[in-house]
């Protein structure tokens, strides 16, 4: 889509002989359907596995890198979390907030259950499937992908807005902008904290990228 299809639409215009307000809007939204398919085509994509060094340093902040850690408890391994299907570990959730606990985050990234949940709609999962550790990382680059990857690579985000959208979705990353930039999106909770610096945030952005093209 692009110039000959204004150009077909523009003969054809002329050819039903309209009114001269009513040809020019329709010209215009001609030229703007056409200009948002060029923008779409030219769109470039994320290559997930340009993700991995951010998976890393997301894991490092949130859980030691364990996939059976849960809220307060980074080393367990009593509790195998990876074993279970998402059923499951969203009815442990459920449990473990009942018990008192102030956050149900679960996983070597720390998901809490309204974000399981939505995670569970987006994907179109389903509950029986095993919460292991190839789901867990799935779930991971989807959040990434939300918080606005794609617009980075394009350049409709900066590296640091990009870092501070993640920081909203992983509270041991730092906000990155506005005052305070180096302490968590979350820390007025009493609960989070930022663990990772600014600059090490940066360095694993700058990683995310296109696939690499064969030369």
């Amino acid at each position: 889509m692009g110039g000959n299809y204004f150009n077909k639409k523009l003969k054809a215009l002329k050819r039903r002989k309209l009114p001269l307000g009513l040809t020019l809007l329709m010209l215009m939204i001609v030229g703007l359907v056409a200009y948002a398919g060029s923008m779409t085509k030219d769109r470039v994509a994320v290559d997930p596995k340009t993700f991995h060094p951010l998976l890393q340093l997301i894991a490092e902040a949130e859980s030691d890198g364990n996939y059976n850690a849960y809220f307060s408890n980074a080393g367990n391994t009593t509790i195998d979390l990876t074993s279970m299907t998402i059923g499951e570990v969203l009815a442990w959730q459920k449990d473990f907030i009942k018990q008192g606990n102030p956050s149900d985050a679960a996983g070597r990234y720390q998901i809490i259950s309204p974000t399981l949940k939505s995670l569970i709609k987006e994907m179109n999962l389903n509950q029986k499937q095993k919460f292991d550790q190839p789901m867990q990382d799935q779930m991971a680059m989807t959040l990434i992908e939300r918080r606005g990857a794609a617009d980075f690579i394009n350049d409709k985000l900066s590296r640091e807005e990009f870092a501070a959208q993640l920081a909203k979705e992983w509270a041991a990353l730092p906000k990155v902008l506005g005052e305070n930039p180096q302490e968590s999106y979350y820390a007025s909770d009493g609960l989070n904290k930022s663990l990772i610096s600014i600059s090490e945030v940066l360095a694993v952005i700058d990683k995310v990228g296109p696939p690499k093209v064969a030369t």
